[in-house]
């Protein structure tokens, strides 16, 4: 594997911090990346629920959703 120098001090210096080898930290890396996508594959999203005393009822626009759910 060719890693580009300034990246492996980059690796290196980490891998100091934490105490642990630059192997471990590259692997960590790998097994990351490569699990990656099945991790989001599982992943559940949950959608704001707005309530409602009768549901299938609300007409919401817009602005009327702004007003409802507090946007970060």
């Amino acid at each position: 594997m060719d890693i580009p120098d300034r990246l492996y001090s980059k690796l290196k210096k980490k891998a100091q911090r934490e105490g642990r080898t630059i192997n471990d930290l590259t692997v960590f890396s790998i097994r990351g990346l490569l699990e990656e996508k099945t991790t989001r594959a599982r992943r559940r999203i949950t959608p704001p629920v707005i309530e409602s005393d009768r549901p299938g009822s609300l007409h919401l626009d817009n602005a009327k959703i702004y007003e409802l759910i507090d946007f970060p």
